[in-house]
C-alpha cells in the first residue's frame, strides 16, 4: 500500500495499549515473543499474565521498563557503546544511539518522555523522513516505492532504517540536515537497486490504480516552485503559496463529491484492495481492520466538524503524545486527520513528506513555523533546527517567544509558516497574530499551504484535474485564515 500508509505497521509498534498481542499462556509462564505491529527483532517476555516486559536481567530489561513506561537513557547510552551480543540483534538501538548523539543523555533524562510516547513521535518522524527520502532518491513508481519501503522496514537487512538513521546522524548533529536527507536518499536508492522481480511481484500496494510516477513528479515540481517563490520574497513583502498534493488513495478523497460513494458503490480498485485481510504499505504489511459501512463524503472541505478529529495547535507536546498513544489505529499526524479516509492514509503521509521537502528547501536564516509542537518534534528530532540558521518552531512556540520581540526588534530574516488545507486543527486567531508579528519585524513573510488536490490522473506538470481552481480556492482560504 501506499508508501505513507505508516511505517509503524512494520517496524514500530503502533503504540496503543496493549503493546503486545497477548497469547493464552499458563500463569507464571515465561516465554519469548515478538511484539505486535511488527517491531521485529525486539524480543520480550511475559513474566505473568498482564505484564509485558523484556527478559529479566537482559540488557534491554535494564534499559526500558514497559510496565512503568520508562526509558533509562544512561543505561541505554552506556550499552550502545558496546553493541554486541543481544544488543547486536536489536536494530532499535541504532535509533537510540543516534538520539543520544543528537541531544545528549542529560537532556533526554530531563525530558523523561515515556517509552510509548517516545516510540510514537519517532515513528511519525521516521515515516516522514524516509517517505521524503524515497522521493528525494527519484523513486517515483508507486509499486517500487512500496517495495523500497519493505526493504527499509526489514529488521535484519542492511537497509534497516534504525541503522541508517544512526549512519547519518552525525551530519544532522553538525547542522547539515540536507546532508542527512541526502544520506537517507542514498539508502533508499540502494534499497531500490536491491529489489528483485520476485520482491516486486509480491509487493501489495494501496495507492489507487490511477496513481503513476507522474503524481510524485508533480509533487516534486510543486516543492521546487514553492521554494523558488519564497527565495524571491523581499523584505517587507508577504506571500501565500500552495503545494498541491493529489489524492492517491483508492476511492474519493475526503470532502470531494463522488457519485459512486454517494450511492454506496465500490470501485474495482477498492474491491481489489479489500480482497485480503492484510495490506501492504511502503513500510511493509499491517493488519487491516474489518471494513466499516462506507458513508458518502461531504461535498465541501469545510462541512466536517474540525473538532471531531482535531487537536488544538496550542496543546502541549506531551499532552498530544499521551492522547495519541491511546488511539486504536495507526498513528498519523493530527494535521492530516482530515486527509485520511478510514484506514486510507497514503495521501496524508505523502503530504507530510512533501512538507518535509518544502522546509528543507527553504533559504538559510529562515524561521520555519509549523502547525504543532508534535510536528516540530518529529521533524527535527527535538533539535528545533534544520541547520543553516533555519529555526523550527511550532505556531504556539512562535507566539510565545516571538510576538513580544516583534514590538522591539526588526530584521530581514524571512519567516515561513506551514499549514495544511483542509486543516484538521486550526488556530486561525493565533495564526493571524503570529503572521502580524512576523510582518512587524520587517522580513519577508510566506504562508505555505499544503493543499489536497483531486484524485484520478495527474499530469507531471499541470497536476490533477481542476488543479488551477483547487489552488486558487486553497490560497483564498489561506489568505482568509491568515489575514495576509
Amino acid at each position: 500500500a501506499a508508501m505513507a500508509s505508516t511505517l509503524s505497521g512494520s517496524f514500530l509498534p503502533s503504540v496503543p495499549p496493549p503493546l503486545l498481542r497477548r497469547a493464552v499462556r499458563r500463569a507464571n509462564s515465561v516465554s519469548t515473543t515478538v511484539t505486535a505491529k511488527g517491531q521485529k527483532g525486539v524480543r520480550r517476555v511475559v513474566q505473568a499474565p498482564g505484564q509485558e516486559q523484556f527478559a529479566p536481567g537482559s540488557a534491554l530489561g535494564k534499559m526500558m521498563n514497559l510496565r512503568l513506561n520508562k526509558i533509562k537513557w544512561q543505561v541505554l547510552s552506556d550499552a550502545t557503546l558496546r553493541l554486541e551480543g543481544e544488543l547486536a540483534t536489536q536494530p532499535i538501538l541504532g535509533l537510540v544511539k543516534a538520539e543520544v548523539l543528537l541531544r545528549g543523555v542529560e537532556a533526554l533524562e530531563l525530558e523523561n518522555r515515556g517509552y510509548k510516547e517516545y516510540i510514537l513521535v519517532r515513528s511519525l518522524g521516521l515515516k516522514m523522513w524516509f517517505t521524503h527520502a524515497t522521493s528525494r532518491a527519484g523513486v517515483f513508481d508507486p509499486e517500487m516505492r512500496c517495495a523500497v519501503g519493505k526493504k527499509l522496514a526489514s529488521p535484519d537487512g542492511e537497509f534497516n532504517i534504525y541503522r541508517r538513521v544512526l549512519a547519518h546522524a552525525p551530519l544532522a548533529k553538525n547542522g547539515d540536515w540536507d546532508g542527512f536527507a541526502d544520506g537517507l536518499a542514498r539508502d533508499a536508492k540502494a534499497a531500490f537497486a536491491a529489489v528483485d522481480d520476485e520482491a516486486r511481484k509480491t509487493t501489495k500496494i494501496n495507492y489507487a490504480g490511477t496513481v503513476t510516477s507522474s503524481h510524485f513528479l508533480f509533487i516534486d515540481s510543486e516543492i521546487t516552485k514553492c521554494a523558488s517563490r519564497v527565495r524571491a520574497l523581499k523584505a517587507g513583502e508577504s506571500l501565500v503559496t500552495t503545494v498541491l498534493v493529489p489524492w492517491m488513495d483508492p476511492g474519493a478523497s475526503p470532502g470531494r463529491d463522488a457519485a459512486s460513494d454517494a450511492t454506496g458503490e465500490t470501485s474495482d480498485e477498492e474491491s481489489r484492495a479489500d480482497e485480503s485481510s492484510d495490506v501492504e504499505s511502503m513500510f511493509g504489511k499491517k493488519k487491516k481492520k474489518n471494513k466499516m459501512p462506507r458513508q458518502a463524503p461531504s461535498t465541501s472541505l469545510g462541512v466536517k466538524s474540525l473538532t471531531e478529529t482535531a487537536i488544538a495547535t496550542t496543546e502541549s507536546l506531551e499532552k498530544t503524545l499521551t492522547r495519541l498513544v491511546k488511539k486504536q489505529q495507526e498513528p498519523t499526524f493530527p494535521e492530516v486527520d482530515l486527509w485520511n479516509a478510514e484506514t486510507k492514509q497514503a495521501t496524508g503521509g505523502d503530504a507530510v513528506a512533501a512538507a518535509c521537502g518544502v522546509l528543507l528547501a527553504m533559504p538559510p536564516n529562515t524561521t520555519l513555523v509549523v502547525p504543532s509542537d508534535l510536528f516540530a518534534s518529529a521533524l527535527t528530532f527535538d533539535c528545533q533546527s534544520l541547520g543553516k540558521g533555519r529555526r523550527v518552531l511550532s505556531l504556539a512556540a512562535y507566539a510565545e517567544k516571538e510576538e513580544e520581540k516583534a514590538e522591539a526588534e526588526t530584521g530581514t530574516e524571512k519567516s515561513v509558516f506551514l499549514q495544511f488545507d483542509p486543516p484538521s486543527a486550526a488556530d486561525d486567531a493565533g495564526l493571524k497574530r503570529a503572521l502580524a508579528a512576523a510582518k512587524k519585524r520587517g522580513g519577508g513573510v510566506a504562508l505555505v499551504v499544503l493543499a489536497l488536490g483531486a484524485g484520478g490522473a495527474c499530469d507531471a506538470t499541470e497536476g490533477p484535474e481542476g488543479a488551477k481552481e483547487t489552488r486558487a480556492a486553497a490560497e483564498a482560504r489561506g489568505r482568509s485564515r491568515s489575514g495576509l
